[in-house]
């Protein structure tokens, strides 16, 4: 599919266009900082609110969880198809962020909130609230994350323009963390500062949907698509544009590597406040350890990400596990009482990833490799595809914790856990998220497109839509 790269007012070249202010990076970082204070109140704190505050089992817990993100990862291909076929006069990602993110907020404010009835009744009411949240935040965050593929060519713009998403993950996390025990124990109303209840998970999730829906309609405003597919050439039959996505080799390891990446991320983010409570018994350090990987994370991706000019993306991302996993390895051995190096080693945990926004470049690169060879474009269905590996990486990193809580014989609310329990809590926070981290350096390994590689693949572009446009 034949495109066209639509300069913005006042530019005078490709080259201009690809170049990206610093106003735009962080108008598109802020998307990711709002999807943190929705998605990822849900990743780290419905485990809780469904077994200590609703009265759900775990194992229960960790199935619903599952089935609910499987469903909602098969419906991301879907989606990815719809957006790129139909551009509107806002481009075809951008309009999603405007109307999709208002009802999203609602979706997430149902999430924390139960109903009358026995476990099945509320069970039915959480599996039904939190797939419906899942599909929402799919029409947000995938065409959010898809209008990165499209802002620019530049490799190294790519690189700053998700260094700044992440940038904005982390502080939102920071910014989560640092809030959302304070605010639920606040609300809960027990004043004792250690016990929750359903309003206060239900208040703080309708504060933080509210300041989060603006941040979108900033990303809305701000950040243009400058890549667009001719309007007469966006019906490429769907078939062929999932032949394009499934047979791009780079797309498939790129998404294998975010696979493994967000599983141990989501399975330690799902079940860290459970080693916390029960292995540390220290209600008062939640909130920093819970902020502390976040606030390390972001410090590290504005320090070391820049290392891809120097040394290339694959070497980066290998580096960034290696020191990801060894923290937490090591953490597993420690006595939780001991909270000095429980801080330490956390803080390095959080440092060591900084991988994330190389490897998320990598996905317009892959988009950029398969058009180079087919001439197909697929932007969205290209975004889908990781989209369906980070969907099922949350579902499967979350709904694994909390199997594994139930598996160890976990009982909600006991501030006395057995051994065994304790065991499986300090395994899940900790050698769970190494394993994966580790298993991510092999499909990265393989990944074929080098820099060198895509400055010709660039240059090809380039030339292909300069003859189009001769």
């Amino acid at each position: 599919m034949a495109e066209q790269t639509v300069a913005a007012p006042g530019a005078s070249s490709a080259a201009s266009v690809d170049k990206l202010t610093f106003g735009t990076k962080l108008a598109y970082g802020l998307g990711d900082f709002a999807s943190q204070l929705m998605w990822t109140l849900a990743s780290s704190y419905l485990v809780l609110f469904y077994t200590d505050n609703v009265g759900l089992a775990a194992g229960a817990v960790g199935v619903l969880m599952l089935v609910a993100r499987v469903a909602d990862a098969l419906f991301d291909p879907m989606l990815g198809a719809f957006a790129e076929r139909h551009p509107t006069k806002y481009g075809r990602f951008r309009p999603w962020l405007l109307w999709a993110s208002p009802i999203l907020a609602v979706s997430v404010i149902l999430t924390f909130m139960t109903v009358p009835g026995g476990d099945t009744v509320k069970l039915l009411w959480a599996g039904g609230t939190y797939l419906l949240m899942g599909f929402l935040y799919s029409a947000v965050n995938l065409p959010y994350g898809a209008l990165s593929t499209v802002m620019t060519r530049d490799p190294q713009e790519r690189v700053a323009l998700n260094s700044f998403r992440m940038i904005g993950t982390n502080l939102g996390a920071v910014a989560l963390s640092a809030l959302t025990m304070p605010l639920i124990l606040h609300f809960s109303g027990f004043g004792d500062g250690k016990t929750t209840s359903v309003m206060g998970f239900t208040i703080t999730a309708g504060i933080m949907a509210v300041i989060a829906v603006p941040m979108f309609w900033i990303v809305f405003a701000k950040c243009k698509e400058v890549i667009q597919p001719e309007v007469t050439q966006t019906r490429v039959p769907l078939l062929t544009t999932v032949k394009v996505v499934v047979g791009n080799k780079p797309l498939m390891l790129v998404a294998l590597a975010l696979f493994f990446i967000l599983t141990g991320l989501f399975g330690r983010l799902g079940v860290a406040v459970f080693y916390y409570i029960y292995e540390m018994h220290r209600f008062d350090l939640i909130a920093p350890l819970m902020m502390l990987p976040s606030l390390a994370g972001a410090i590290g991706i504005a320090l070391f990400a820049r290392l891809a000019k120097y040394i290339g993306k694959k070497k980066t991302v290998i580096i960034s596990m290696l020191v990801t996993a060894l923290p937490t390895i090591i953490l597993f051995f420690v006595d939780p009482s001991n909270v000095t190096m429980v801080f330490v080693l956390t803080g390095l945990y959080g440092l060591g990833n900084f991988a994330a926004p190389v490897v998320m470049s990598m996905v317009p690169d892959s988009i950029d490799y398969a058009e180079d060879k087919t001439g197909v474009r697929s932007d969205g269905t290209g975004y889908a595809a990781v989209s369906l590996g980070t969907k099922i990486a949350s579902a499967l990193g979350a709904s694994l914790g909390a199997i594994l809580l139930g598996a160890f014989g976990y009982v909600a609310n006991s501030q006395e856990q057995t051994a065994q329990a304790a065991l499986g809590i300090n395994f899940t926070v900790n050698i769970m998220p190494a394993i994966f981290s580790l298993l991510a350096i092999i499909p990265i390994m393989i990944y074929p497109i080098t820099e060198k590689k895509y400055e010709e693949i660039r240059a090809r572009l380039e030339a292909k839509r300069d003859s189009v446009e001769a």
